[in-house]
């Protein structure tokens, strides 16, 4: 006799997602999860983040504390920002502020992280983090924990991979770094 598998949790649609509205319907929404961003006048949901989706960004916004009490600054997860003239909004996994410089509702942070989650593509988050940078962004870390690689993008790099027991850092965040091994150790090797 067959045992049957749970069947998958299965992302529930927001009823904005694909919704064309403007940046004000948009920011009268009511606050749901997954969350919801704005992109070229369209809604987009978010996908549901899994346990290792979790437990990496856990690990990055620790890490960014931990830097953000040496350096000063601001940090935390999911913190929607403004970009562009468009305007778009984002909510990156996690982010960091520089000393002086404003990190209220909807600022332009110094170092965004995006960590893949099942279902997104790598290509469409290299344009994220592609359209992080030209929007103001210093920045940005693309995690993918299946290839278990970090890829960034900052003034010198556009996607520049690594892997292994190497340590990721960037120019505009002097003094901090992650170690991929010990990232990637919080989900198990």
């Amino acid at each position: 006799m067959a045992i049957r598998q749970p069947l998958p949790r299965l992302q529930r649609a927001s009823r904005y997602n694909g919704r064309r509205m403007t940046e004000a319907e948009y920011l009268a929404l009511p606050e749901e999860r997954p969350y919801l961003e704005y992109v070229d006048g369209v809604v987009i949901q978010k996908p549901m983040p899994n346990a290792i989706h979790r437990k990496l960004v856990k690990y990055i916004v620790v890490e960014l504390a931990l830097y953000e009490r040496r350096a000063g600054g601001d940090s935390g997860p999911e913190g929607r920002i403004r970009l562009g003239d468009g305007p778009s909004y984002r909510i990156p996994d996690a982010a960091y502020w520089a000393p002086g410089r404003p990190s209220g509702d909807d600022s332009i942070p110094t170092l965004v992280v995006e960590v893949r989650s099942p279902g997104q593509t790598i290509g469409e988050l290299r344009e994220k983090c592609r359209f992080y940078r030209r929007s103001g962004v210093e920045a940005c870390w693309l995690i993918d924990p299946e290839a278990r690689t970090a890829e960034v993008f900052d003034a010198g790099r556009d996607g520049q991979r690594f892997s292994g027991a190497v340590d990721v850092s960037s120019p505009a965040v002097p003094g901090f770094a992650v170690s991929l091994s010990a990232l990637f150790a919080a989900i198990g090797e």
